[in-house]
C-alpha cells in the first residue's frame, strides 16, 4: 500500500488538536503533534503519516531563517516567527501528500487566543486571518489534495465528518475516530462539546469590517464545506 503523508493546518485555538486527535485512533493513521522537523518519516507500519501544526506562529506558506524572523519580531516588523523548520511548500514536495485544514468562526478564535492564550488582539486577528488566507490559497492550488473541515460540523456531526476524512484519506472509516475527545491531551471530555459551538452570536470584534478580504475568504470555504458535508452541517453554522 502506498504511503500517504498527510499535513493538518488550522489556526490557533481552532480545534485542529482535537481534530488530529480522532483521526490518530484510526489504527492505520498516526499524526504526530507540532512536530518542527521531518519525524514523519520515521514512523513504521501506518498507512496515513502526518503532522499537526498551527498557522501562521508555527508554520507559514515559506520558511524563513528562524534567525531573521526573530530579529523582525523583536523590531516589531514581522508579526510571527515559525517554530517549523520547514515551511508548507517543503511538504508539497512529499509524495502523495493530503492536507486537511480546518476553520472555525473568527469571533470564536480571537476570543479564545485572547483569553486562554492571553495574547493581544492584533495577534489573535491576525492568526486567524492568516490561516484563512493560507487555506484559501491552497484550495486554489491543490484543490483535489485539500480537505476543508468545519469546527463546527465536526462538533455537532463528528461521524460523518470522519467518514468524509477517511475517504479522503483512502482508509475505511472506523467508529474508534469518534473517541478522540477522550483521547485528547489538553481537554479531555466524554464526547464532542456542543457548549463550543454558536457561543459568539455576533461578531463583537468586527472583523467583517475590518478585515472583509479573510471573512470573505472564510465564507468560501465555508460553503465547500456546506457543498460536501449533509444538511446537518447547519445546526453546526457560525456567522
Amino acid at each position: 500500500m502506498e504511503l500517504t503523508n498527510l499535513l493538518l493546518l488550522g489556526a490557533p485555538r481552532s480545534g485542529t488538536t482535537l481534530l488530529a486527535t480522532m483521526i490518530s485512533r484510526h489504527s492505520e493513521i498516526v499524526v504526530l503533534n507540532e512536530d518542527r522537523g521531518w519525524a514523519m518519516k520515521h514512523v513504521l507500519g501506518k498507512s496515513v503519516v502526518g503532522n499537526k501544526l498551527c498557522m501562521p506562529n508555527q508554520i507559514e506558506m515559506k520558511k524563513r531563517p528562524i534567525c531573521h524572523c526573530r530579529f523582525l519580531k523583536t523590531m516589531g516588523l514581522a508579526m510571527e516567527y515559525q517554530s517549523s523548520r520547514f515551511g508548507i511548500e517543503d511538504y508539497l514536495n512529499l509524495p502523495n501528500l493530503r492536507v486537511i485544514g480546518l476553520i472555525r468562526s473568527g469571533p470564536e478564535v480571537v476570543s479564545s487566543i485572547t483569553k486562554r492564550s492571553e495574547k493581544p488582539f492584533r495577534v489573535a486577528a491576525y492568526r486567524w486571518c492568516r490561516a484563512i488566507e493560507i487555506l484559501h490559497e491552497l484550495r486554489n492550488r491543490i484543490p483535489q489534495s485539500l480537505l476543508v473541515v468545519s469546527f463546527e460540523s465536526l462538533v455537532v456531526d463528528p461521524k460523518e465528518n470522519m467518514q468524509r476524512v477517511a475517504a479522503f484519506l483512502n482508509v475505511d472509516y472506523q467508529d474508534r475516530m469518534l473517541e478522540g475527545p477522550q483521547y485528547n491531551p489538553w481537554y479531555r471530555e466524554e464526547g464532542m462539546n456542543l457548549a463550543k459551538v454558536n457561543r459568539s452570536a455576533t461578531d463583537i470584534y468586527s472583523l467583517a469590517e475590518r478585515f472583509p478580504d479573510a471573512c470573505r475568504q472564510y465564507e468560501e470555504l465555508l460553503r465547500q464545506c456546506r457543498a460536501s458535508v449533509g444538511p446537518s452541517f447547519n445546526r453546526g453554522e457560525v456567522r
